[in-house]
């Protein structure tokens, strides 16, 4: 992921069987349950030969809607209850025997099985209602007008936290031998409010020190210092911490070894979006990346 605003792209399409063909359907079915998912919502062909002027979809209450983007030739309407979105409207135009797809970002909710999104697909003349959720026992091909679901399946990845329009995710450590005494963290920092914020340190009952280090190179020469002030996060944006990034987090002082498989308490300290307790999930020693992560999409 790079540190610019998101933007989401298009994910490639995944294969939907050839009765399901004239449904509304997402075109990932299957994600890890408690992550960020790019909902794209794909319209095959319009009312009979009526073209399509408006798609609306609900959102589930155990479902979180993150960004709704704009679509070029679209307006984009979303319900509201409070803070929650409920359902997000599309109007346009799309052809009676065109495809298009209608795109969200949203947070799942963290356990395995299936999630629903009753859809209303309005055309000039008359609409389509797929909102039926099929009984325990059927399958949904068997229900007359099936709901798009989205099939969730067992976390793997580690979690996600939020602490006001912060967003942390992947906070992992590799493992440290027997005796080292430094270790470090790593992980992703999203802003989805409209200022910036700063990571500005953090600590961990596992270490001494908790200092966020930068990398640099000059003359072919790298060398490691302490961020004075933090890492500003822009609005909108996307922080990595990692062994490829410039950014990370030094554990000094470490009071026992990190070891593989181990969840380490740490808190990480916003200026804005205050304290947020974390979990450091900690991989094989020399590890690139956290165990079980899955690609995400990049922010740009």
């Amino acid at each position: 992921m790079t540190k610019n605003r998101i933007a989401l792209a298009a994910l490639s399409l995944c294969g939907v069987s050839a009765n399901a063909s004239a449904h509304i359907v997402l075109s990932q079915p299957v994600f890890e349950a408690g992550q960020n998912f790019a909902a794209f919502f794909k319209v095959e062909h319009g009312c009979g030969g009526s073209p399509t002027v408006g798609l609306r979809v609900e959102i589930p209450e155990n479902v979180r809607v993150l960004e709704t983007p704009q679509k070029p030739g679209w307006t984009l309407n979303a319900e509201r209850t409070k803070d929650r979105v409920t359902a997000v409207t599309w109007r346009g135009h799309l052809d009676a025997k065109a495809a298009d797809q209608f795109g969200l970002l949203v947070k799942l909710p963290p356990d395995a099985g299936a999630v629903y999104f009753p859809t209303v697909q309005q055309c000039e003349k008359g609409e389509e209602r797929w909102r039926d959720i099929p009984a325990s026992g059927q399958a949904w091909r068997d229900v007359a007008r099936p709901a798009p679901m989205l099939r969730l399946t067992a976390a793997v990845t580690p979690p996600s936290y939020m602490a006001g329009n912060i967003m942390v995710e992947q906070v992992w450590s590799p493992a440290t031998p027997g005796g080292a005494a430094t270790g470090a963290a790593y992980m992703t920092i999203m802003n989805h409010g409209s200022t910036p914020d700063t990571l500005t340190g953090g600590s961990s009952p596992a270490a001494e020190r908790f200092e966020i280090h930068q990398m640099s190179r000059a003359n072919g020469v790298m060398s490691m210092r302490p961020v004075q002030g933090g890492i500003v996060v822009a609005p909108g944006a996307t922080i990595t911490l990692s062994p490829q990034a410039n950014y990370h987090v030094m554990l000094s002082g470490l009071k026992t070894p990190l070891k593989e498989g181990a969840h380490v308490p740490a808190i990480l300290n916003f200026a804005k979006a205050g304290s947020v307790n974390v979990e450091l999930v900690v991989g094989p020693i020399g590890a690139r990346g956290p165990t079980g992560a899955m690609p995400v999409m990049d922010h740009h």
